[in-house]
Formats: C-alpha cells, structure tokens, sequence
C-alpha cells in the first residue's frame, strides 16, 4: 500500500479523529464505543478505513482465530482433570456473568452480582461510576440484546491446587445500548439512544471454584491481548 504523505497524514488525522472525539461512559467497565462511530460520517469513515486497513484487519483477525484455537486446545486437556474448564462450559458460565453484569448495572447496583465479580470490581465500578451520576443527577441506561461472540484470547494457568487464581482474557461482542440521562429532564447527555454491536475485553479469575469478573476494557486491547504468550504449566504445553 503505496501513499504519499498526504494520503497518510489524511488516515492519521482520520484515526485521531474516530478514535478521540465524544467518548462514552455508561456500559459496564465505564465506557463504551465512541458515539461518533454512530453517526452517518462516523459510519462513512469506518467503512473507509476498514477498506484501507483491510491487510491489517485479517491479520488481527488471524492472530486472534490462532490464539483461540491454542487456548481452546489448551483447555481441552485441562478439563480432564478439572471438568470446569471445558470450554464449552466456560462459555455457558461467561454468558452467565455478561448477563448479569449488564442487569446490574441496567438496576445501577452491582451489588446483586457480589458473586460473579471480585471485590474490587465491585467496588471500583460502583463508587468511580455508579454512584458518581447518582451524584450528578445522571442515570445509566444500558440494555443487552445478545451475546454474538465470546472468544479466548489469554490464558493463565496457575499451579495452585484446583488452578486457583488462574485468569483468563476473553473478547466479548455485544449488541447493546448504552448512554446516560438527566433523571429529571430524560434528555440523553452522553452517548446514543439505540441498539450497536460492541467489543470488549473482559478479564476474568478463578476463586474458590468461581469465575469472577475482574476488570473490563475496550475491544481495541484485543489485538494487544492476543499477542501476549500464554502462562501455563510446561505438562499442559507439551499435550496440547
């Protein structure tokens, strides 16, 4: 892909552009995809640079297929020993939790998913957001439509009896909606009224015969994520 300076310095200045303007807190984790992404220009500009960037786009895509497929084949020998981390029982579990969490916040109180999410992810989301637009007067839409996709992208194994704290790193797309009201006007003030497919990573430990949510961040990590080598036992390697 041939450009000349200024054909780069457009797809620069289109990047920062999608990349920095209007950004949205009201899902889970605290943000959400950019709003501007939602727009008819922010639309036009993505389809541009999806065709751009098209290379890339199938190499990300590769590296994540390739990851999943080592992670999977990974579990797969673990759930001989423990029946838990089949993925196929993982992935019921992982919908389980999305659900609730987006049910959680949707009622603005997360502490009715104490058992799916570790203490600080409890707290922090609470306080930092919550109950900070409680404060301001702002109050949380977030509705979930569907789960379209949940895939492995890290794997961390640990050598603790029954794999306690192992974590795991999944790529999640939603179709959700997402965005904050003044409680009294109604008005939106962040964000946009409608339903949106949308990218996250969500991270995930395992305690006391529990997976529990542990922190939550935008799907752009993935590629980031993927790449990142793998940290479990040399045995579990060497079958796999």
């Amino acid at each position: 892909m041939n450009l000349s300076k200024k054909e780069w310095l457009v797809v620069l200045t289109l990047i920062i552009i999608c990349f920095t303007i209007d950004p949205v807190y009201a899902g889970p984790g605290g943000t959400v995809a950019k709003a501007f992404f939602r727009t008819w220009w922010g639309k036009l500009i993505l389809i541009l640079l999806t065709v751009i960037f098209l290379p890339l786009i199938i190499y990300m895509r590769l590296i994540a297929y390739r990851k999943a497929r080592e992670i999977k084949k990974i579990l797969a020998q673990l759930s001989k020993e423990h029946k838990a981390f089949h993925w196929l029982q993982l992935q019921k579990e992982f919908h389980n939790i999305i659900r609730r969490v987006y049910q959680a916040w949707q009622e603005e109180d997360l502490s009715q998913v104490k058992q799916y999410v570790n203490h600080w992810y409890w707290q922090n989301q609470q306080e930092v957001y919550l109950d900070r637009w409680k404060k301001e007067n702002l109050q949380n839409i977030s509705r979930l439509k569907d789960i379209t996709k949940v895939r492995p992208l890290y794997l961390e194994i640990s050598e603790e009896p029954n794999f306690e704290n192992s974590r795991i790193a999944i790529a999640i797309t939603v179709v959700a909606e997402d965005y904050l009201i003044d409680r009294e006007t109604q008005k939106v003030v962040e964000g946009k009224k409608g339903y949106d497919e949308l990218d996250y990573v969500w991270f995930l430990e395992y305690s006391e015969g529990q997976w529990l949510l542990d922190d939550i961040q935008e799907g752009s990590m993935a590629l980031e994520i993927a790449k990142m080598p793998n940290e479990v036992p040399e045995y579990l390697v060497a079958k796999a």
